[in-house]
């Protein structure tokens, strides 16, 4: 199995998420909103599934790993479902105006979101479907991490002297924030490809996933057509939005857990 001591690096992510989280939800997480809980609470327990599938497989306990992998099917569609409740929770901000930040960024921020979520989705499907490719498997998996990384990097930004934040009038940084936290995580994505060899491919996707993302942020994100469609969504019903998601998330897993299956050996059914 590749990345022994990958289980360390991933843990490191959690200050750093703190950290990144700590104004906008933490420091006020007694009057967070619902779909802040949901978003929070179910990417947290994504990375701690990958910080523990990485230790037991590398400390020897093969069956609480494939335990933790059966668990992600439930795990899995509680994310996107609590993903789900992010993005109409921006589109109900940006309609009501709730700040600066959420008039400039909503809708931008909503199309790295939609990316992110729908390759996440994609790369969980794969690392299912090629689970006894050791390889590939896990290279899938890890790669779902990055695209946790740009909310939280974009967050960090600030702390960078140019990009500091003293007021409304300053939030205008934050675009430039957030895009050099696409850049990096493309640039990571991109040389733990080029280290893959040829077992590269999830790399190089989850790379050239950001840069859509980072494009998309960019020349879509701004245009009138895509504000106009956007709010449309602060009238959706969060739940049965959030159950539908959560239904898409159970097809893919159980999808991907199909395709995975060990081939039948030739003649056990006429056996």
């Amino acid at each position: 199995m590749p990345y022994r001591h990958a289980h360390w690096f991933l843990l490191a992510i959690f200050p750093l998420a703190a950290l990144a989280f700590w104004p906008g939800y933490l420091a006020t997480i007694a009057s967070a909103p619902l779909q802040m809980h949901a978003h929070g609470v179910t990417a947290t327990l994504w990375l701690m599934l990958l910080v523990a599938q990485s230790w037991s497989i590398h400390s020897g306990r093969n069956p609480l790993h494939r335990m933790l992998g059966a668990a992600s099917l439930v795990l899995f569609p509680l994310f996107l479902a609590g993903g789900s409740m992010i993005f109409l929770g921006m589109a109900e901000r940006y309609f009501e105006g709730a700040s600066p930040f959420y008039t400039l960024f909503a809708p931008r921020l909503a199309l790295i979101d939609l990316v992110s979520v729908a390759a996440f989705a994609g790369f969980y499907y794969e690392a299912l479907r090629l689970r006894r490719k050791t390889q590939l498997h896990a290279r899938y998996m890890l790669a779902t991490v990055l695209f946790l990384l740009p909310p939280i990097l974009g967050r960090l930004m600030p702390i960078l002297p140019p990009l500091a934040i003293h007021g409304p009038g300053d939030f205008w940084k934050l675009g430039i924030g957030f895009q050099l936290a696409n850049a990096v995580t493309a640039a990571i994505a991109f040389g733990l490809a080029f280290a893959s060899g040829r077992h590269g491919r999830p790399f190089f996707l989850a790379g050239g996933v950001t840069l859509l993302a980072a494009l998309l942020f960019e020349f879509l994100g701004p245009l009138a057509a895509w504000k106009a469609f956007f709010v449309h969504f602060a009238a959706v019903p969060a739940l049965p939005f959030a159950f539908a998601a959560g239904l898409i998330g159970a097809g893919i897993g159980y999808a991907g857990w199909i395709a995975g299956r060990r081939p039948a050996m030739p003649g056990a059914l006429a056996a």
